[in-house]
């Protein structure tokens, strides 16, 4: 929302577009959604149930290591301890002795989703994957992860590696503001020149192998355990809105079934949902009269063009705006004083509320000159008065 100097905006109520889950057909055991936009939740699902999370791990992984590297082009030489462990996890294909990069161990981490990556930028990092655990949950305690635990680096099924779709979103939210994390989480393919191997994302396996549709979804990483079941980390742009969605437990009945649930829910939005203008540019919203002003009246306006995210079904015509404050300015008040506040309401909801100020000065008369006009005026009518009652009166004389 863009700043104004004269305008201060204090609060975006999302109090009537909360969907609920039974509006939803899907599978996911929990969900949470973003319009990133505001920074706004949507959409929740037991958001703060602790449930595994598979390779959404990871994300907690790329953006450690990108935390704790200085040097994203430095060459790590893949050792037989990277590659224990891991037989059962899909893999990028490292050989020992293989010298990827850092950078090179980020994109395997998340594209492909590959646990030898993930060992291999752990190791490289830390010294050891239980030191990289460590800084791990170091990280989620500093972002105030409270229902967030770590103890492996790849996703694999515990009762010790659990977060909530909460966590993660707030995760996700803080890790896209790194331009390197960022880049990674957004990428489609990735070439690995050390092996000479270009990996894709797994999102393109579902829309190549199940038909769906993935074209408005910008980023992903996706999970699967036979515990955490299926997993989503998405993001999204539609119609110039910024999503973000994370699912968590979706049945494995389908392999496709955490996408098409976010889908579902992103699609559900979209159609129903979008900015609007709830006030224009100079709409008038109350005229206060001045008190010994030379303007008789100051009238409050909207200096811009206000558009909220509400629901398509929205009556216009049942928008209130309702302001409280002065009922009357004086000499007192100087431009950029604070003269009131403008709710936005509809329908018993505030959808917008902010503070008026007062955006020019205005020109009054002196309260003690403006006592003297009025004592001469008063003087003057007397006058005059006796002046007509004396020339009555010697009219009267002269005619009697």
């Amino acid at each position: 929302m863009k700043k104004k100097l004269k305008l201060i905006f204090l609060v975006f109520l999302f109090n009537i577009n909360i969907a609920y889950a039974e509006e939803f057909n899907i599978t996911s055991k929990s969900a949470i959604l973003y319009n990133m936009n505001e920074e706004k939740i949507l959409y929740q699902l037991k958001s703060d149930e602790k449930l595994q999370i598979a390779s959404l791990t990871k994300i907690m992984t790329v953006i450690t290591a990108i935390e704790n590297n200085d040097d994203l082009e430095k060459k790590v030489e893949i050792t037989k301890e990277m590659l224990q462990g891991i037989e059962e996890y899909t893999q990028v294909g490292f050989k020992v002795g293989d010298t990827p990069t850092i950078k090179d161990l980020l994109y395997g981490s998340m594209l492909p989703s590959g646990a030898d990556a993930v060992n291999a930028l752990a190791i490289s990092t830390s010294g050891s994957i239980s030191k990289f655990v460590d800084l791990m949950n170091e990280e989620a305690s500093k972002l105030k992860l409270k229902n967030t635990h770590f103890d492996n680096p790849v996703g694999m099924d515990s009762d010790n590696n659990y977060s909530t779709t909460s966590d993660i979103a707030k995760l996700l939210i803080y890790s896209l503001k790194n331009k390197t994390f960022k880049g990674v989480f957004t990428a489609k393919e990735y070439k690995i020149d050390a092996i000479n191997k270009t990996v894709k994302t797994t999102l393109t396996s579902y829309s190549r192998s199940y038909g769906l549709d993935v074209s408005n979804i910008t980023g992903a990483k996706s999970g699967f355990t036979d515990g955490a079941g299926l997993c989503l980390a998405s993001t999204a742009t539609i119609d110039n809105v910024d999503y973000l969605l994370i699912t968590l437990g979706a049945s494995t009945k389908i392999r496709s079934n955490a996408v098409k649930d976010s889908l579902e829910i992103y699609d559900y939005y979209s159609t129903n949902y979008s900015y609007q203008t709830v006030i224009e540019k100079n709409q008038k919203i109350k005229t206060l009269p001045i008190k010994w002003g030379k303007e008789k009246n100051y009238i409050i306006t909207s200096n811009q063009d206000i558009s909220l995210y509400l629901s398509n079904d929205i009556r216009k015509n049942r928008i209130k705006y309702i302001y409280s404050g002065l009922e009357e300015i004086n000499y007192k008040y100087k431009k950029g004083d604070k003269i009131g506040t403008v709710k936005i309401v509809y329908e018993n909801n505030t959808l917008y509320q902010y503070d008026v100020y007062l955006e020019k000065n205005l020109e009054f008369y002196h309260p003690v000159l403006y006592g003297i006009i009025i004592i001469l005026t008063f003087l003057m009518l007397y006058s005059l008065k006796h002046i007509l009652k004396l020339r009555n009166y010697k009219r009267n004389r002269r005619n009697a």
